[in-house]
């Protein structure tokens, strides 16, 4: 009869073997991405409206407007819209006060209407959507105020519009400031994400992107459905939208953009209960995945991470399935580099490589912890539960 060590290594065979085939195909793409953006020619003509939502953002809206007031962008064909969710401090005042001087770009507020109280139509996605309605631009281009940017950010994130079939630009996002060993760990974990991101995209599947950094028509969003159907879910406005974009346009519709002057950045989150609410709020809106490209990349990952944790917390008592777990996750490791290697030359952040192996013991425990309790926990952000 099978063993507890046998049962284990049957499970894990077919799970990391299909784990690792998923990432070695990310990584080749990642290897053989092309970007199509073209800034030879500085002669833009598409209007761009960049959307910022914002809820309680007083201590970053006024530096995030300089910065889009910096670009090299030309101002006669773009405009602002900050779109308030529910703020309850100063922001809306400082937007205000912005607003008053003289600008070279047109900067607009947009608020919730009086008739707009209530369950329903608060969130991140009833901000975008307001927005888009009061939208003039052709372009929408998306971050949030909590992020920075180079000058060339509107410029790098628009030409790729220049290539025909282009219905979404995926802009790339990293972490700064990395003063802790939790942020340097989370640094490099998300330099991950954002090698899947790339890779998938450069194969026609995208499988994730954010909306710190996000382009697409104004057009295809109405196209597409908007946010039909994904409302009631807290985020997943990047997500849903993606997955709605491919599904009506195409797998060659969306790139990524790894240009370095499109790179916006933004603060790991400095304690572990902040990471861990952040993540439980990620993983919230999974419930309501539909693509089954991104269901099953997205289980496969979970699983693999679940099932070698398991493996080595049971193998202490079966010291033979305890060195099976161990190999295995070293295999997983060794398959994870690449990608991680190759993204942190994209993004300058070579000195992180020391912390590969502690960023893999803690993506163990954390993708499992957050995995599971994501799916039914509460989390706090911006002052709500959710």
């Amino acid at each position: 009869m099978m063993g507890i060590p046998g049962i284990f290594c049957l499970l894990f065979v077919p799970v990391l073997a299909i784990y690792g085939l998923i990432i070695l195909a990310f990584t080749g793409g990642l290897l053989k991405r092309r970007s199509r953006n073209d800034l030879s020619s500085r002669q833009f003509t598409n209007f761009v409206s960049v959307i910022v939502p914002v809820r309680n953002e007083e201590g970053n809206i006024l530096r995030i407007l300089d910065e889009i007031g910096s670009q090299d962008f030309p101002a006669a064909f773009m405009e602002v819209i900050v779109t308030d969710d529910y703020s309850e401090d100063e922001t809306v005042a400082f937007v205000n006060r912005y607003t008053s001087r003289d600008h070279h770009f047109p900067v607009v507020i947009v608020r919730p209407g009086s008739d707009e109280q209530g369950v329903g139509h608060t969130g991140k996605k009833r901000a975008i959507e307001r927005a888009v309605e009061k939208a003039r631009g052709e372009i929408l281009l998306f971050t949030d105020a909590d992020t920075s940017r180079g000058p060339g950010w509107i410029s790098s994130m628009v030409s790729c519009f220049r290539s025909p079939g282009i219905q979404m630009v995926l802009g790339p996002v990293c972490f700064s400031g990395e003063h802790n060993l939790l942020q340097k760990i989370q640094s490099l974990e998300f330099m991950g994400l954002m090698g899947t991101t790339a890779g998938s995209a450069a194969l026609g599947f995208p499988v994730m992107c954010n909306g710190a950094n996000l382009a697409y028509p104004r057009s295809a969003f109405y196209e597409a459905g908007g946010f039909s159907g994904n409302l009631r879910f807290g985020s997943g406005d990047d997500q849903f939208m993606m997955s709605a974009i491919r599904k009506k346009f195409g797998k060659g519709s969306l790139i990524f953009n790894d240009d370095p002057s499109s790179i916006v950045s933004t603060q790991a989150e400095a304690t572990l209960s902040g990471f861990f609410n952040q993540r439980i709020r990620w993983v919230s809106k999974s419930r309501g995945y539909r693509d089954p490209l991104v269901i099953i990349v997205g289980l496969i990952t979970y699983l693999t991470h679940f099932m070698l944790l398991a493996g080595m917390l049971v193998g202490f008592f079966f010291p033979s399935l305890l060195a099976i777990s161990i190999l295995f996750w070293l295999g997983k490791i060794l398959v994870d580099y690449p990608m991680v290697w190759i993204m942190s030359r994209i993004f300058r952040k070579k000195n992180l490589a020391g912390y590969y192996f502690i960023a893999q013991v803690f993506q163990l425990v954390y993708v499992t912890v957050a995995g599971l309790f994501g799916l039914f926990l509460t989390y706090r952000w911006k002052g709500r539960t959710g």
